[in-house]
């Protein structure tokens, strides 16, 4: 790649005419886990040990080049999607010409989920304090691939891809090492909301 003007780096000085040539040490591979497309919105990608951000290229991976052989923290944050921390080992990509890490992002509450999307929400507070918010607690649903988590808020949403016309679902809520469980009807093609769940 030549350059028309200096383009400087904490490593070196690229000067107008020179090429540069960079090392893939591995690309992150970003997946809506709703849409199972490319996400949407604002999203930022870093290595944790050294806080840089990389650039998303034009096939949409984000690609870490001349690192030293080891583990990285790699951390995602977005306005639409729940936080991601993975560590990466560099030499243990089973084939090291294609370095690829793939993440599926989960929508927070805040997503855009379309108008005929089936979803599931609510709220879990505290059983002590009801004002107080339980965050970070799984939301799942029994014998379904259907998960999700709590925000700082202690909102979720838990959004259904095959479901008959209305269906008898369980709602498992874990945290602190406690279970709660909630039955609950979920219509295809509507949103239903459980409401303030206190906890445990």
């Amino acid at each position: 790649m030549a350059f028309t003007t200096p383009y400087e780096t904490d490593k070196h000085t690229v000067y107008p005419g020179d090429v540069l040539f960079s090392r893939l040490s591995f690309a992150v591979s970003l997946l809506d886990d709703y849409t199972k497309g490319k996400p949407i919105g604002r999203i930022q990608v870093r290595i944790k040990e050294t806080g840089k951000k990389v650039i998303e290229n034009l096939s949409g991976y984000y690609c870490f080049t001349d690192l030293e052989v080891g583990n990285y923290n790699v951390n995602i944050r977005s306005d639409l999607y729940f936080p991601e921390e993975r560590t990466v080992n560099t030499s243990s990509f089973p084939d090291p010409k294609n370095p690829v890490l793939e993440i599926a992002l989960k929508p927070s509450p805040v997503y855009p989920f379309p108008e005929n999307a089936t979803l599931l929400r609510g709220v879990v507070r505290d059983v002590i304090n009801v004002d107080e918010p339980i965050r970070n607690a799984r939301i799942k649903v029994t014998d379904k691939d259907v998960e999700n988590v709590t925000d700082e808020q202690g909102n979720f949403v838990l959004y259904f891809s095959e479901l008959s016309d209305e269906e008898e679902v369980n709602v498992e809520i874990q945290k602190y090492g406690y279970t709660k469980t909630i039955n609950v009807a979920v219509k295809e093609l509507e949103t239903r909301s459980l409401g303030i769940i206190v906890f445990p």
